[in-house]
């Protein structure tokens, strides 16, 4: 434990100890990145008071000790509404994707909530239960993928106009998206991106030290671009087979050789799996997905 973390840490708890008597009823909840047990020499403290009924209360943020501790307010409806959206993971492969679209507008507000520890006589107890953990790491790999296959597409256009200087600075960015993709299957949140190392040290262990964002293979033409999206692939796919077991081969499928092409890329629907490119996504059978995870990893 940092000393940095540790006084963070006391000031927290020391501060909802305070709020708990100016605000009778109410609960204090530690969220963000202290909540998860990571800080810097510089980071704020960050306070949500949820009042049972009625209308959130009115706060000012405050210094304590030379520390700024942020106070964010919620009702108890306005948290349980939150909350709901973690009651089981909604994306079909065709039809209806509303709730992917509403779960990925509030992505920031469900990650606060999945590192909020309620903060009671000096201890700490994680709001969320162990199926609502659950769910926000499927919601999260399945965003940190769907943001994969929008890069993809970006990358498709620039290799095809050949603006190179725009094509690495995507490959650099689609570096950072695989990576949480990786951190968010082995259950971390999607914490901001400075966060990152620190993240796949926890997801690593057992050491718990921050580890590097993993680099793609080098992108130079002639073969650069293929083993680069071969990797992405073969990570992502290893990401979800974390999250979702890998179904049995059956019968040996026959696949479209052009699943194999460039920028096709693996999400796991509610409903099964699927290949995406771009707008275009083909539904997998278990065995379809066995054959092309296989082939995909090779």
């Amino acid at each position: 434990m940092s000393t940095w973390y540790a006084e963070r840490l006391r000031i927290a708890h020391a501060t909802a100890a305070l709020l708990a008597t100016e605000h009778p009823g109410a609960q204090i909840l530690l969220e963000g990145a202290l909540a998860h047990g990571l800080a810097h020499a510089r980071s704020d403290i960050d306070l949500r008071i949820i009042t049972p009924v009625g209308h959130p209360v009115r706060v000012v943020s405050r210094t304590v000790d030379g520390i700024r501790v942020d106070l964010h307010t919620s009702t108890g409806k306005e948290t349980s509404d939150l909350r709901s959206l973690l009651a089981g993971f909604e994306l079909p492969r065709e039809g209806d994707v509303a709730a992917f679209r509403t779960v990925r507008r509030r992505l920031p507000d469900l990650t606060a909530l999945r590192t909020a520890v309620v903060l009671d006589d000096g201890r700490q107890h994680p709001v969320l239960d162990k199926d609502e953990l659950d769910v926000y790491a499927q919601w999260a790999l399945a965003d940190r993928i769907q943001q994969a296959i929008s890069l993809t597409e970006d990358l498709l256009g620039l290799i095809e106009a050949r603006q190179r200087l725009a094509e690495h600075l995507v490959w650099e960015r689609m570096a950072v998206v695989v990576a949480q993709a990786e951190a968010a299957a082995a259950g971390q949140p999607l914490l901001g991106e400075k966060w990152l190392p620190a993240l796949l040290g926890l997801a690593a262990g057992p050491d718990r030290s921050p580890r590097p964002v993993v680099a793609l293979p080098d992108t130079e033409r002639p073969y650069g671009t293929e083993r680069a999206f071969r990797t992405v692939r073969a990570r992502l796919c290893d990401a979800l087979t974390t999250l979702w077991e890998l179904p049995d081969a059956g019968d040996a499928p026959v696949l479209d050789p052009a699943w194999s092409g460039l920028g096709w890329l693996p999400q796991r629907c509610s409903d099964g799996w699927a290949l995406q490119r771009g707008d275009d996504l083909v539904p997998l059978t278990d065995a379809q997905f066995h054959s092309w995870a296989a082939t995909a990893r090779s």
